[in-house]
């Protein structure tokens, strides 16, 4: 696995559009809007890019923790993660002629945009591969 320490990663949380169902959604994500990105993402400094699709086998299990621990879940079809290794190559991205002339009409064709949620961090990796790290790229 990559050591994703170093390089800040940007979490978009998203739900598929009224009308399209679970498995319409995970395949065109999965299938044809992911591949559709990649070069593009690529150009744009996008070091590691990850689909996290929360689908209705896993929502169930995410219920029942919830229900266990008295706290609700996130309620969203899936996430991306992006790493890059700073911040403004991911917004710069979205300003790309090529974002705006075909990544984004296909996001609006996949994605409710009114009930997009985004989070900003970096990871520090206390287990990795099953073994405890000790090493660092960075302090808090």
């Amino acid at each position: 696995m990559m050591n994703t320490e170093p390089l800040i990663r940007v979490t978009v949380c998203v739900n598929r559009k009224k009308g399209t169902t679970e498995e319409e959604f995970n395949k065109y994500w999965a299938y044809e809007h992911g591949p559709l990105a990649l070069d593009w993402l690529l150009r744009c400094g996008i070091v590691r890019y990850v689909q996290y699709h929360t689908t209705s086998e896993y929502r169930d299990l995410a219920k029942k923790m919830s229900e266990a621990v008295g706290r609700p879940g996130l309620q969203y079809d899936g996430m991306g993660d992006f790493w890059v290794r700073k911040y403004e190559d991911f917004e710069a991205a979205f300003l790309d002629p090529e974002y705006q002339e075909k990544i984004r009409p296909d996001e609006l064709r996949l994605i409710d945009m009114d009930t997009v949620a985004v989070t900003v961090g970096v990871e520090y990796v206390a287990i990795d591969d099953g073994k405890i790290v000790t090493e660092h790229s960075r302090s808090f």
